[in-house]
């Protein structure tokens, strides 16, 4: 019989009515697993080629049972296969798109495709027959442009939009990654400038400026020490000199850095910034010695030594208003930190009595006062994190914190040692659940980006951010061929010693030693 003449579209379908497969088969949509199986086994003895079948024939009963015996291509091909509004009549569509290559061949063109004439394969819309330019997401079915638009099916995928990578999500992408490195060079060209501040840095200078903001405005500006800004600077002495190590937040390599020491007081500010320091002097100095400074190129950190009026003197403070030893590299204390109290013991004259002292606890911090002899306050470190998921959040409990005043001797001198307690509070639930009994305080407090440090000191006062401590040491060390040197929190089992030889010193404090440079004198102001 012959084959369906071009001039019948509908006579190029092979499955009008969606029931190709069971017409081959020899079956009604009703039939079973079983039934799909005996009809194959006995069509495939007759239809295969090596028994004189047509290979068309064979290849028709195959994709038959294929689809009738999978359960849900079965499915799809039943509930999809017979809606004859989706299906495409091949010859129409092919006369439909007769003239518009030069569509495809400018698209071709767009992409930068050519064709090689003696080697060209062509993959076609298996919906369409036009050359394919697109692949689904969904299904994998090559797809032209044109068919992008409609709906389609394939195997067990059933009737779905085409999911197809669209240009302008290409774009996005290519802006995304170009913006991406816009940025991560605007960054490499910040870390290489002289004046390039981190974000932790760029912090410290906007709390350093709202903390000089509120010292001007207190009523001694000059004799009122601020936490904001004590926390840049701290200090030793030698015999001869006080000196003063200080971090400048505001210190840059292309701005004057100002430092003058008069009879009065230290001045030492940046330009076009709020002073660091500008303090009255606890105890006289020499007036009109030179002052010793030293400075770092970028002008963020800097040294000073100021001689003292009276040879030998021992301060207790550095300024006007500061509480003794307030920022000093030897505080008037030792400070035992332990895992359930943290002591601290004051040697005091044998001729103290209880009624001398006045101890006071608070949430926040111990005030320390001995009769004309000592005055210390200090802050207690604090658990931000904790402190800000717990109301009742208490670095010490107050109600188990006391002090006592017992008598020994020293060095063959009779003394008296004041031991003030700090009781730590009860462990937390999370702390006993979670911590396996650890403490979440100053000692497991891990420094940032300063990994395996972990330790802060128990006083707020005491904490040295800035690796202040090295330079102190380094510059006392080369003053008087001696220093000393504290304990820092995240060495485990050290102790706060003196040392008077070179290689005893911390390695970090025999490299600045090695790198100082010769301090010039500065004239001192009036």
């Amino acid at each position: 019989m012959p084959g369906p003449t071009p001039s019948d579209p509908w006579g190029q379908l092979d499955d009008v009515d969606g029931t190709a497969c069971y017409t081959t088969l020899g079956l009604d949509k009703r039939c079973s697993q079983e039934d799909v199986k005996k009809a194959y086994r006995r069509l495939a003895r007759t239809l295969h080629p090596d028994k004189g079948g047509r290979p068309e024939a064979f290849s028709a009963l195959q994709h038959a049972f294929e689809v009738l015996i999978d359960p849900k291509r079965r499915a799809v091909y039943d509930t999809w296969a017979a809606q004859l509004q989706y299906r495409s009549v091949r010859i129409v569509a092919q006369q439909a798109g007769r003239g518009g290559e030069d569509i495809l061949l400018d698209e071709f063109d767009a992409l930068g495709l050519h064709c090689e004439p003696a080697t060209q394969l062509v993959v076609t819309c298996e919906v369409c027959g036009r050359p394919a330019t697109k692949q689904c997401w969904t299904c994998g079915m090559p797809i032209c442009e044109f068919c992008t638009l409609k709906q389609h099916w394939k195997d067990n995928f059933p009737l779905h939009w085409p999911l197809i990578n669209s240009d302008h999500m290409r774009e996005r992408l290519a802006r995304r990654e170009l913006e991406k490195k816009r940025l991560e060079d605007a960054s490499q060209a910040a870390l290489e400038g002289p004046n390039h501040r981190s974000e932790r840095e760029l912090r410290d200078v906007r709390a350093f400026k709202a903390a000089a903001q509120a010292a001007l405005a207190g009523p001694d500006p000059r004799g009122t020490p601020v936490q904001g800004l004590t926390r840049f600077y701290m200090w030793a002495q030698t015999e001869r000199a006080v000196l003063i190590a200080a971090r400048v937040p505001t210190g840059y390599a292309d701005r004057e850095l100002v430092v003058e020491a008069s009879a009065a007081g230290l001045l030492i500010q940046s330009e076009e910034s709020p002073a660091l320091i500008d303090r009255d002097w606890a105890f006289p100095v020499l007036a009109g010695a030179p002052v010793e400074v030293s400075r770092t190129v970028d002008n963020r950190f800097c040294t000073v030594s100021v001689t003292k009026a009276e040879y030998g003197q021992f301060w207790t403070r550095l300024f006007r208003g500061d509480s003794d030893g307030l920022r000093c590299l030897e505080p008037p204390y030792r400070l035992t930190d332990g895992p359930d109290d943290v002591v601290m013991e004051v040697t005091l004259p044998f001729w103290i009595e209880p009624a001398d002292v006045g101890v006071v606890f608070s949430e926040t911090g111990v005030d320390v006062m001995v009769r004309n002899t000592l005055h210390v306050s200090r802050t207690f470190w604090r658990n931000e994190e904790e402190a800000g998921r717990r109301r009742a959040y208490a670095a010490v409990d107050v109600d188990e914190c006391l002090w006592s005043l017992d008598e020994e001797e020293l060095g063959g001198e009779a003394v008296r040692i004041l031991m003030v307690t700090l009781a730590r509070p009860e462990l937390t639930e999370e702390e006993i659940t979670w911590k396996k009994g650890q403490r979440q305080d100053n000692r497991s407090k891990e420094h940032p980006g300063m990994l395996g440090r972990r330790g802060y000191r128990f006083f707020i006062e005491d904490e040295d951010e800035f690796e202040l401590e090295d330079m102190l040491q380094a510059a006392c060390f080369a003053e008087a061929g001696r220093t000393f040197v504290p304990a820092k929190p995240w060495e485990a089992g050290a102790q706060p010693r003196w040392v008077d030889a070179a290689q005893a010193l911390p390695k970090t404090v025999q490299a600045l030693l090695a790198q100082l440079p010769r301090p010039g004198p500065e004239p001192a102001g009036g």
